[in-house]
């Protein structure tokens, strides 16, 4: 994994990893990987995605359950997606079927916040720049310009153990996707308008729109090569004997 720093506006040093090659381990894979969000103009292979759903489809899920349904849009009907969900987001309020947590203890609130003014350093928008952050934000509904769009919807109800398998399936696509030499990123934006999303796939109601995920290749910008922070294992890490 190739990593440097870059001094930014916050003067903080932010790590840049290079996401343009295919990863060479799990470790790498694991290490490697970060959300993308700007994506080539390239095709991804028929057969490396087909590839990369059914490995993924091994992710473990309590007693076997499964619990996850997975919607692949390209062409014409990812365009469809993306312009439906763009009018919707410019003209309407988000409702999630799966609510967005909102209330977080304050040093969590604390990373959060350190991450968002991070990345919008990198892409160079001002944190006072409404205009600027919203039009990003809506970047999510253009799929970061990804030729490859994924819905995830469950016909279960999003219990904490329905949202454990769910993220195990999601950890596990976001690894194939490095192991391709693919990025990804995972978006709880996509889960943000469910009616508009199941009248575009012809879903039945009682199929819950969980989130989504944009892949494909990624371009090779700083915002695509920033690394988000972690703590360090004597923060989040206790050993017992």
């Amino acid at each position: 994994m190739n990593t440097e720093k870059k001094a930014t506006a916050q003067t903080t040093e932010e790590i840049f990893v290079d996401v343009s090659t295919e990863a060479k381990s799990v470790i790498d894979a694991i290490q490697s990987r970060h959300s993308i969000r700007n994506f080539l103009d390239r095709p991804v292979e028929p057969e490396k995605l087909q590839s990369i759903l059914e490995n993924a489809l091994r992710a473990p899920s309590w007693k076997n359950a499964q619990p996850w349904k997975v919607h692949v849009l390209t062409g014409q009907a990812r365009d469809r997606m993306s312009a439906a969900l763009k009018e919707a987001a410019l003209n309407g309020t988000p409702h999630p079927e799966t609510p967005w947590l909102e209330s977080y203890p304050a040093n969590i609130k604390k990373r959060m916040f350190d991450l968002g003014m991070r990345v919008y350093g990198v892409a160079r928008i001002e944190r006072k720049d409404k205009e600027a952050r919203d039009r990003f934000m809506l970047r999510n509904f253009e799929f970061f310009d990804a030729p490859v769009a994924l819905f995830i919807t469950s016909t279960l109800e999003t219990n904490f153990f329905v949202g454990i398998d769910i993220g195990c399936f999601l950890e596990s696509l976001m690894l194939l996707c490095r192991h391709h030499g693919l990025g990804s990123c995972p978006q709880a934006a996509l889960g943000a308008f469910p009616e508009v999303v199941k009248a575009q796939l012809s879903l039945p109601q009682d199929e819950r729109v969980i989130c989504g995920l944009s892949l494909g290749y990624p371009d090779n910008t700083d915002l695509n090569r920033f690394h988000s922070p972690r703590e360090s294992l004597d923060s989040l890490v206790q050993f017992y004997s």
